[in-house]
């Protein structure tokens, strides 16, 4: 095995090892090279969408990994969070992790709404997986919703009972048979109209 073969896992072990917080934003650096520096991949690995949570610089930054298991390759989506800390240092939360369902994993969106009790926004994550087969083609969603950060959190805490109500994995599919399938929450807007609905 060549030294270069061992590159892309030596960055994924030096991201897995670093600490979770003491990033620097260095003056006039942009977004996407801080997130691909604090993740340890290159820029064009990383998307990003740079906003606000509560109030508060959020810089939410995604990559796929690829791991071989017995004799194939399976990818996954990891999503972080890097938030500002009052030093001035940035933590990286991880958020969540696309698994492969029969396609590779995507960020379709991100957002926020009240999906609980508190005052705090939570996190909205549509992940969307698109799908090529000989019975069925389109894309299967799922909503992935995430209480906000607390101090000294690695990971964000993932709220299974909110996320429940948009019924886990869904087809927007065309099938062969002509037995369609279309899933309602594909966007930030319509899981905010269910939020709504459900009292939050």
């Amino acid at each position: 095995m060549s030294i270069r073969s061992l590159f892309p896992l030596l960055a994924l072990l030096a991201t897995a090892a670093a600490p979770a917080s003491g990033w620097r934003l260095e003056p006039g650096e942009t977004a996407a090279h801080f997130a691909a520096r604090v993740l340890g991949r290159s820029e064009g690995e990383v998307n990003i969408v740079d906003t606000a949570w509560n109030g508060r610089r959020t810089i939410f930054a995604d990559y796929q990994r690829t791991e071989r298991q017995k004799d194939y390759d399976v990818t996954h989506r990891e999503l972080f969070a890097l938030v500002p800390q009052p030093d001035g240092n940035w933590r990286r939360i991880s958020v969540t992790t696309g698994e492969e369902e029969g396609g590779e994993a995507e960020v379709a969106a991100i957002g926020f709404a009240n999906a609980d009790r508190d005052t705090d926004r939570e996190l909205i994550v549509i992940l969307r997986w698109p799908q090529q087969h000989y019975d069925y083609s389109g894309a299967l969603y799922e909503v992935r919703l995430f209480d906000a950060p607390v101090p000294g959190q690695s990971r964000l805490t993932y709220l299974e009972a909110a996320s429940g109500k948009f019924g886990g994995v869904g087809c927007e599919c065309s099938a062969r048979d002509g037995d369609d399938k279309h899933y309602r929450f594909k966007t930030i807007a319509a899981v905010k109209q269910e939020l709504k609905r459900l009292g939050y």
